[in-house]
C-alpha cells in the first residue's frame, strides 16, 4: 500500500523547516497506517494551472519521526524519510504533458480527493494494487534525484 498525499504548503513548509513529517487527522493516520504503506506520493497544483495537478515527489514512510522537531499538543504526523535513497524528487513533472497525465491519473482513480479539491482528508489517500501499479508506470518516464536535492530547489 501507498500514500497519496496532496502537499497545499510544499515552499512555506520548506522554508519552515518543516521536511520528513506532515500534519494528519488522526482518524486518517490511523487508517493509513493499518495498511503498512511503503511510499508516499506527493502531488500539488502547479502554479497558474487551477484544477490540474503535478506529481512532484515519492518519499519512504517512516513509523517514527527522523526530523527532530517538537510537535504541538493534539497533533498527529504522517512522517517520511527524506534521505532514504528511495525518496526521490521527480524532474520534468512540470511538463504539459506530465501534469495532463498526472490529473487524468488523479481523476480517474481518485475522483473524491479532486471533486473535493484536495480539502482536509481528501488531501491524503490509500492507494493498493492497479492504483499503485499505473502511478509507477506513468513516473517511469520522470528523472530522478534524491529528494534533499529536489526540495532544496522547492523554497
Amino acid at each position: 500500500m501507498d500514500v497519496f498525499y496532496y502537499w497545499k504548503d510544499l515552499v512555506t513548509d520548506v522554508k519552515s523547516g518543516r521536511v520528513g513529517r506532515f500534519r494528519s487527522a488522526k482518524e486518517r493516520l490511523e487508517e493509513l497506517q493499518a495498511g503498512c504503506p511503503s511510499y508516499i506520493w506527493a502531488f500539488k497544483t502547479p502554479p497558474g494551472r487551477k484544477g490540474e495537478l503535478q506529481l512532484f515527489a515519492r518519499m519512504v514512510w517512516s513509523d517514527k519521526p527522523l526530523v527532530a522537531f517538537v510537535p504541538m499538543a493534539g497533533d498527529t504526523h504522517i512522517f517520511y524519510d527524506p534521505d532514504h535513497p528511495h525518496s526521490v524528487w521527480f524532474d520534468g513533472s512540470d511538463s504539459d504533458r506530465a501534469i495532463a497525465e498526472v490529473t487524468r491519473w488523479v481523476r480517474g482513480h481518485i475522483p473524491v480527493a479532486h471533486a473535493s479539491n484536495f480539502q482536509g482528508m481528501n488531501g491524503q489517500h490509500a492507494m493498493r494494487g492497479a492504483v499503485v501499479a499505473d502511478l509507477q508506470k506513468l513516473s517511469a518516464s520522470l528523472g530522478k534525484r534524491p529528494f534533499r536535492q529536489g526540495i532544496g530547489t522547492a523554497a
